[in-house]
């Protein structure tokens, strides 16, 4: 298993357009795209398998080595990964951070058989090779494993915010969560509603490491937009609801997202 050498939480400066829509490049005969039925919106379609890994990567690159993650480290990795049967199927560029401890500028999933052909790729020396090139281009690397019940397809529009969350729940979470959900859920229904798309299982018996996020539970929740989100939070009713949820978890992180669609 390789390991990280920058871990820290430096911000980056600027957001990375252009690394997002080469992302999405590379990206393009992983994902099907298709045209919307609402006017001048797109629209894409992922596939989450019940009986993969899914590897959700959140990271920022330091500024002016864009070329060196994009150029020297991914056209060059991506096909060792498929070598050992993982793919990536999309990537997110982030909008806003709305809560906890991480602060990345790209979300990026992967697709695993099983998690002895992940530690396989990361065990192969032509990998080990490219990854000091990955590591010295970014200022934020953490990763977090997961599965799916069943098969679950994400359907992503251009116009909408993808929330992708981690949460460690407490003792209390088991009464005080599920109450939370119910009172929330009306003042929820005036903005948007925000809708769970995906909820994601972390995956049992993963290795640990200084750059893996092991959450008790995760998921992706579509929003109309980040103001949505702060409107509700602000929003009376909610805020009855809220301590509930406070009692449900000692860490919450929250980060919203654009889905990158290929050029």
């Amino acid at each position: 298993m390789t390991t990280i050498s920058k871990s820290g939480w430096k911000i980056p400066k600027p957001p990375l357009k252009q690394f997002a829509a080469i992302i999405g490049a590379i990206a393009v005969f992983m994902i099907m795209a298709v045209s919307s039925p609402r006017a001048e919106t797109r629209q894409a379609t992922l596939l989450l398998k019940a009986d993969t890994v899914i590897e959700i990567s959140y990271i920022s690159v330091e500024g002016g080595k864009e070329a060196q993650l994009m150029t020297d480290y991914l056209p060059k990795i991506l096909p060792i990964v498929e070598k050992h049967g993982g793919k990536m199927l999309g990537s997110f560029s982030v909008s806003a951070v709305t809560g906890g401890e991480i602060t990345p500028q790209m979300i990026v999933l992967f697709e695993w058989p099983s998690l002895e052909a992940r530690e396989e790729m990361h065990a192969d020396r032509d990998a080990q090779d490219l990854f000091p090139l990955r590591d010295d281009a970014l200022t934020f690397f953490k990763q977090a494993l997961f599965t799916v019940d069943e098969d679950t397809q994400l359907t992503l529009y251009e116009d909408k915010t993808y929330e992708f969350f981690n949460a460690w729940t407490t003792f209390a979470a088991a009464v005080s969560l599920p109450a939370y959900f119910t009172l929330s859920d009306a003042p929820k229904q005036r903005y948007g509603p925000p809708t769970f798309i995906a909820s994601l299982k972390p995956l049992e018996n993963a290795l640990a490491g200084d750059y893996l996020l092991a959450p008790d539970m995760a998921g992706i929740v579509e929003w109309n937009n980040t103001a949505a989100y702060f409107g509700l939070i602000a929003d009376p009713g909610f805020q009855l609801a809220a301590p509930l949820l406070s009692a449900s978890v000692s860490r919450l992180d929250m980060v919203h997202t654009k889905f990158v669609f290929p050029q």
